[in-house]
């Protein structure tokens, strides 16, 4: 008994000296289970930004959703729950099993409940009237990322993954400045394992994502993706694509593709989700023959100059060359008539007489071969093969738009210069510059004389036996080009006699407003030809484009003009019927224009401002057309002041203030 005794007190003693050093002395190893259990690490994920069209638009934002979540642990039934869970959440049985049984104190079930799935919760009694989950469960509030707009500039916009991160499009390219800054933070886990209490200053440290604002605008872009979805469905056509741009400026009003897809269903098919107006390639055709005209025309041709059309059959170095139709035998052309007739015997034979040299750096400069700079994920630089492979044949193709790859993007952006008077300028999507991108300051690449005289040839497409006739739009003088090029058979690696993508570029002619327009129907069904697919197509997106910026026709004008010299009146007839400051500009006046002079801290682009004194306000506008300038005008007659004064330097998205007094 003394020996039990003692026994007894000598264990009894190192229980209670055990039970002293647990609580009253520092163990790292007990502190560091206590945390495991009691405390955790919990990310903080802010609100993602949102991403506004450039009248402030939202086309990407947030809404609330719920989500399930499960402390495996703390589940008794994993059977039967894993089962009612599957027909809450159509999850199979396994997969949910699989879950339950992990050796962890938190898994998701199922990432944002749709508004049925918690109706299925409370039908099943797995959520009671209170709100109330069976233990081990628990509903977890996130932010979920939605399109308002669903289809609507969907390819520009990209998607996201559940964790609201961009998967592609501008939600992958500004997803830094969109997802603004995540925030680990120390919270305190109940009995279930769910965060309860949080560390709140460390979660002051949460910064919501900031706003991008793109250049697109919402309701020409619902215009533009209607137009072409119309246009793809008559041609029977596999696809197509749009884009409208600011010839000046660069910013892109409007980029569509077909198929298209809603970025709010997950499921949509990967061959929809690629925004092909940039990272696809073609050959372009014919609307490379307006490059073509550029370059030998820089170099001391002349419109009236001609080319041998061989009666519409051309041999080099073994390939037979011949025109679009068996029909088109054509002798002498001019330059002017190459480009009307869209004749491939008369383009090839141009390139041979310009040279591989000057003609290959003429497509340089204007960009081909490299990426036009936008900084859009996933934008390819297509194919220019080295000046050292190339072959008199390889030259001539190329002269008519075969043997080298482009992007819609680039040929847009080739035609630009046509319109703005030479200059090559990088293509914008973003209102708002990002972190590391700045777009680079326009190229003078042409002379405004050359311009000039390729819009000439360009406006003869559409007038008289052009071959873009379908893009007229009355009331505008248009200037384009047809392209109906061959695709390459993947199979038999030639060119496919029956797929074509059929396209057309171009921008009306005459107007304050400039902005460029390419359209393009892939293989078409049945009648391929583009002026009667891509042309028509422009057509529709022009008309939608004069209507949204209310550009005036021009041909109305240039009408009663013709009357009122008919009539002997002069200007009396014209009196009513326009106002005082458009009579002004048939005077010949010199007439300064803005100049570049380089791009801000924040990416914004600045100008030289020219005088503007003694100009009427029409002349005014005439010279800011373009540029996004905030115009103040105040008065009438001719400007006596203006600020900024002549020679400052003034950044687009800036205030222009003039004051006008009568003479």
């Amino acid at each position: 008994m003394t020996l039990l005794m003692i026994g007894s007190f000598f264990m009894g003693g190192l229980v209670l000296g055990r039970a002293v050093a647990i609580q009253l002395i520092q163990d790292s190893r007990i502190e560091s289970l206590a945390r495991r259990q009691f405390q955790s690490k919990v990310l903080l994920r802010p609100r993602r930004g949102s991403i506004l069209d450039r009248n402030s638009e939202p086309l990407a934002v947030n809404i609330e959703t719920q989500s399930l979540a499960a402390n495996p642990s703390k589940i008794i039934n994993k059977k039967t729950l894993a089962n009612l869970l599957s027909k809450v959440t159509d999850i199979p049985h396994s997969k949910i099993l699989e879950k339950l049984g992990e050796k962890k104190e938190f898994v998701w079930i199922k990432r944002h409940l749709s508004d049925n799935e918690l109706l299925k919760l409370k039908k099943w009694r797995i959520l009671d009237t209170v709100g109330n989950l069976v233990s081990g469960l628990w509903i977890v509030k996130e932010s979920k990322r939605v399109y308002p707009h669903a289809e609507l500039a969907s390819h520009v916009l990209g998607d996201v993954n559940v964790d609201s991160e961009g998967l592609e499009g501008v939600e992958l390219w500004a997803n830094e400045r969109l997802q603004g800054k995540v925030v680990s933070v120390n919270a305190i886990k109940d009995a279930l394992g769910r965060p309860t209490f949080i560390d709140a200053v460390a979660a002051n440290f949460v910064k919501d994502g900031d706003p991008v604002s793109l250049t697109l605008d919402a309701s020409l872009q619902f215009a533009v993706e209607e137009d072409l979805r119309n246009s793809v469905i008559k041609a029977n056509a596999r696809g197509g694509s749009v884009i409208v741009m600011n010839a000046v400026t660069g910013e892109i009003l409007a980029m569509a593709n077909e198929p298209t897809f809603n970025p709010n269903d997950k499921s949509a098919a990967n061959s929809k989700r690629r925004n092909r107006s940039l990272t696809d390639g073609y050959e372009p055709g014919s609307t490379l023959k307006a490059v073509l005209l550029a370059s030998a025309l820089s170099h001391g041709w002349k419109l009236s100059d001609r080319v041998w059309g061989e009666r519409g059959s051309f041999l080099l170095q073994g390939k037979l060359i011949s025109e679009a139709e068996i029909h088109e035998q054509f002798e002498w052309l001019s330059l002017k008539q190459v480009i009307q007739l869209s004749s491939n015997i008369g383009a090839a034979k141009l390139a041979l007489r310009v040279g591989a040299d000057l003609y290959s750096n003429t497509l340089r400069n204007f960009g081909f071969g490299i990426k036009t700079g936008t900084g859009f994920p996933g934008e390819i630089s297509g194919r220019l093969l080295p000046r050292k492979s190339w072959q008199p044949l390889s030259l001539a193709t190329i002269g008519f738009g075969q043997g080298i790859l482009v992007t819609p993007m680039q040929m847009l952006r080739a035609y630009a210069v046509f319109a703005n008077g030479g200059w090559l300028v990088q293509p914008v999507l973003l209102k708002t510059p990002i972190k590391g991108f700045s777009p680079e300051p326009p190229r003078k690449v042409l002379s405004k004389k050359v311009c000039d005289s390729v819009v000439e040839s360009l406006r003869s497409v559409t007038e008289g036996n052009g071959t873009g006739l379908n893009a007229k739009l009355e009331g505008y003088q248009i200037a384009g080009k047809t392209g109906t090029a061959q695709v390459v058979d993947s199979v038999t690696g030639k060119y496919s006699h029956s797929h074509y993508i059929a396209s057309f570029i171009g921008f009306a002619t005459g107007v304050d407003q400039k902005f460029v327009i390419f359209t393009s129907i892939d293989e078409p069904k049945g009648v391929y030809y583009a002026s009667e697919t891509a042309a028509p197509l422009f057509k529709e997106v022009l008309n939608a484009v004069v209507n949204r910026f209310s550009i005036p026709s021009t041909e109305k004008k240039a009408l009663v003009v013709a009357q009122s010299s008919k009539n002997g009146t002069g200007h009396a007839l014209l009196q009513p019927l326009l106002q005082k400051d458009e009579l002004s500009i048939s005077y010949a006046k010199p007439i300064e224009s803005l100049k570049w002079h380089g791009t801000s801290a924040d990416g914004m682009f600045q100008w030289q401002m020219p005088s503007l004194k003694k100009l009427t306000l029409r002349e005014a506008l005439r010279v800011l057309q373009g540029h996004p300038f905030h115009l103040e005008a105040h008065g009438t007659g001719i400007i006596r002041s203006q600020i900024p004064e002549a020679g400052q330097v003034i950044e687009d998205g800036a205030t222009v203030r003039l004051q006008l007094a009568g003479e």
